[in-house]
This record gives C-alpha cells, structure tokens and sequence, in this order.
C-alpha cells in the first residue's frame, strides 16, 4: 500500500528536503530533549528573576520554548536560541544515525537529485552531525533554524528559502519529515510531502495534515527514489 502512493509522490521530483531531527538522526537519543528543556527554563528563570509564565503544550520540547521566547519577542529569545544551539551540538556528537538515512542520500546520488536538510534544529548541529558521519558533501545546502522564530516550521520559509538556494520550483522539490509541522510547511510552500511514521500514531497525524504520502521508514523512501525518475515519464 505504501510503495505506489511513495512512487507517485516521488515521480519527477528533482530535490529531496529531508528534516533532521528523525528522518537523519536522532538528535536527543542519549541526551534527553526533556534535560535540555529543562536546562532552558532554569536558564530562563536565572536571567528573567521569574518563571517562564509563557504556554507551553509540551513544556519537554525545548524547540517550542525558544518558539514561544521568540514569538511573545521576550528579550531572553537570543540566549535561549544560543543555549539551545549548544546543547544540540553537544548531543549529535553522540545521537544515532537514523537507518537507512544514507541510503537515501545514496539513491539521490544515483538518480541525479538532489538532498538538502530543512529542518528547526540549528544548521551548526545539522552540520556536524554530517562532517561526523562523513557525508556532508552530498547536500547541496542546509537551512537550519532561522533566528525569528516566527519563521520555524510549519511556516513555509525555510522550505522556500532551500528551494531558493537551489533554484528550483516547489513542484519539483519533496520534504521528507516525521511531523506534522513539517507536511503543513510543504504544503503552505506548494511543496511535496512524504511522511516519516517513526513512531506509533504518527501515521494518522501526517495522514491528517495532509501528507501525499507515508513511509515507516527510510528505506521505503529510499526504493521509491530508486524506482522513480527525477525527470517527466
């Protein structure tokens, strides 16, 4: 069921986006993202002489708390987005590889697209993760997050900014990521979208926001790039 609906999402596409955070690695696998949450309210608290006051639906999720600093324009939003900067470079010293991420970077290669990582962590972090891995010479650039928060997925900017950068149409670009943010910025850039279902439930809620299609795993994206063309069949 999932490789036509992969194929047909994938035909034609010239450019592949791949969000960082699940579908190359995981960034917080032996450094909780909890941790480095909490690390950010007690920075905040520190600084400010009160608690962080602003709503948070995930108060574990520090890409949400530098999202709401950022949004609400407090004047801690630039230490919390240098603190959070530092911690997920600490952490991808030592996150996991995502499998079958390359073989992905690899099918690009051999079918004449390009990859590129389009994602809210920080373009430092997404950096060194591939110089670790040795396979940063294949993406053809890397937006990581912009300093105004109002422009962090699910606003279109970043997609629109790679796509840019690369000089080509949204409609020959994909983004593949594992949230929802991530099929609501492609779809606001008239960008394509595959779903990454990395966890239980997620299916459902890419389906929802209207992913043109869903993988349980990179491998499936990776066939499907091999048996598509990047050209017009």
């Amino acid at each position: 069921m999932t490789g036509a609906p992969l194929r047909a999402v994938l035909a034609g596409v010239r450019h592949v986006l791949l969000d960082f955070d699940g579908p190359v690695c995981n960034v917080f696998s032996s450094f909780p993202a909890s941790a480095v949450a909490d690390q950010l309210l007690r920075l905040y608290q520190e600084r400010a002489g009160a608690r962080f006051a602003l709503p948070l639906a995930n108060p574990g999720d520090p890409l949400e708390i530098v999202r709401q600093v950022g949004i609400a324009g407090d004047p801690l939003a630039g230490v919390l987005y240098e603190a959070l900067t530092d911690a997920e470079v600490r952490a991808v010293a030592t996150a996991q590889l995502t499998p079958d991420a390359l073989n992905v970077v690899d099918a690009c290669r051999r079918t004449g697209r390009t990859v590129s990582a389009v994602s809210n962590n920080s373009g430092a972090a997404v950096s060194a993760f591939l110089a670790r891995h040795g396979s940063a010479e294949p993406f053809a650039t890397i937006v990581g997050r912009p300093h105004d928060a109002k422009l962090m997925k699910p606003h279109p900017f970043p997609l629109l900014h790679a796509v840019a950068e690369l000089a080509a149409q949204p409609s020959e670009t994909v983004m593949v990521g594992d949230s929802v943010t991530d099929v609501e910025a492609a779809n606001r850039a008239g960008v394509r979208s595959v779903g990454f279902a990395n966890k239980p439930g997620k299916r459902e809620a890419l389906e929802r926001a209207g992913a043109g299609a869903v993988a349980d795993s990179m491998g499936e994206v990776a066939d499907a790039i091999r048996m598509t063309s990047p050209g017009l069949d």
